[in-house]
């Protein structure tokens, strides 16, 4: 986000030697970056283009990572309409639900009126979802998490999300 970028990264250098940062005319949006292991989907949106995802694949490359761009154009952000739950799990809504780059995983998929619920966050294993999904919240039980309700009302009147909440490093 435009402005926090330098505050941010001074904070980070408190845990990290070395940040690279995207240069203009590439942009990079936190909300289009999904990590799956050691590979990286990066969802090209108003705030993610095509130079930002080339930097940023060729940062990941020197580490020892891998990305690939995946093209959208219903939601915000990838991640607006895509949660990672670790073990393969993935729930998907959306425009999501039929994209080939997601067939090898095992997809929840998240009922057109519950979309976005999608946006959910798995940590120390355990899945944070947003209140008032029920029928997410029993498809992602199902697939054997412990599920968090979080109160997000008031951020969502914005179009914020838990991905949009979350630092995590």
């Amino acid at each position: 986000r435009r402005g926090e970028e330098a505050v941010v990264k001074e904070a980070l250098k408190k845990f990290y030697n070395h940040i690279e940062t995207i240069h203009a005319p590439g942009t990079l949006e936190g909300g289009d970056v999904m990590q799956v292991r050691n590979h990286f989907y990066v969802g090209l949106s108003e705030r993610t283009n095509r130079e930002g995802f080339v930097q940023f694949q060729k940062y990941l490359n020197k580490y020892a990572y891998t990305a690939s761009a995946v093209n959208m154009s219903e939601f915000l952000h990838l991640k607006t309409g895509l949660a990672y739950l670790e073990n393969n799990n993935l729930l998907v809504a959306g425009e999501f639900v039929q994209q080939k780059e997601f067939e090898s995983f095992n997809r929840i998929v998240i009922d057109e009126n519950e979309g976005y619920a999608a946006n959910c966050i798995w940590v120390n294993g355990r899945v944070l979802v947003p209140c008032g999904y029920p029928e997410t919240l029993k498809s992602i039980e199902s697939a054997g998490y412990e599920v968090i309700d979080v109160d997000v009302s008031e951020f969502r009147k914005l179009d914020g999300g838990l991905s949009c909440l979350s630092l995590r490093f």
